[in-house]
């Protein structure tokens, strides 16, 4: 279930906005400006109702201060269409509005798909890391590196886009085909060749014996494999 914390502006309009609490899939809970200004653990999302347009300047300083404490997704309700109040939160960096006037249905969908993607993207991200931890090889993307056995090796750009792709197919042999598409994202002549040119560069970089491929192992009449 996915924890929101829902802003009203006016205290007033609490009543207004009960209804939300009683979604089942949603873990709705209303609070005040000065709540949302305290905040330290804050869900999954947080979403601010400008309720009036003359509120951009507290909506604004609300959006400076959630995004110095929290990365939680930050959404507003908008109570009018008003294309300056809208580029302003976007340049804050918010990472949606809703028009009030839209259909609770898709609102609702819109936020628990962005919400649902980012925990799946979070998750892989995850078990790649662990992946690299129990192999012990580590990709250094900032730099087209890879750390191995505690060794970082440097590698050229298509190198290092041949080893993370590899290395996001872990223990299953992928296809000259499948290699060239991921690393050069184009069609083009020569494929084999090209990508079997690339593994003896890298395998002279990570292996100790070139002959006897300790992590980039040939399968035959398929392709690569990372076994490491």
């Amino acid at each position: 279930m996915h924890n929101i914390k829902f802003v009203l502006l006016n205290e007033e309009d609490k009543e207004k906005y009960i209804e939300l609490k009683k979604d089942n899939e949603l873990n709705i809970e209303l609070i005040n400006k000065n709540e949302a200004a305290e905040l330290t653990d804050n869900g999954d999302i947080i979403i601010i109702n400008e309720q009036q347009l003359q509120n951009i300047g507290v909506v604004c300083e609300l959006i400076i201060l959630l995004k110095k404490k929290s990365d939680a997704f930050i959404w507003i309700i908008s109570e009018q269409i008003h294309k300056m109040n809208h580029i302003v939160y976007l340049q804050l960096g918010v990472d949606g509005i809703l028009d009030s006037k839209s259909d609770p249905i898709i609102s609702k969908l819109l936020i628990t798909n962005a919400l649902n993607r980012y925990k799946n993207h979070q998750g892989q991200k995850s078990q790649l890391k662990k992946m690299d931890k129990d192999s012990g090889l580590e990709l250094l993307p900032s730099n087209f590196s890879i750390l191995l056995q505690g060794k970082e090796i440097s590698l050229t750009k298509l190198e290092f886009r041949t080893i993370e792709f590899l290395q996001s197919q872990q223990g299953v042999a992928v296809s000259y085909e499948e290699i060239y598409k991921n690393v050069w994202d184009e069609d083009g002549q020569g494929k084999q060749y090209r990508v079997s040119n690339l593994i003896f560069h890298l395998r002279q970089k990570i292996e100790e014996d070139t002959a006897r491929p300790e992590y980039i192992k040939t399968i035959r009449s398929k392709g690569y494999m990372l076994k490491v």
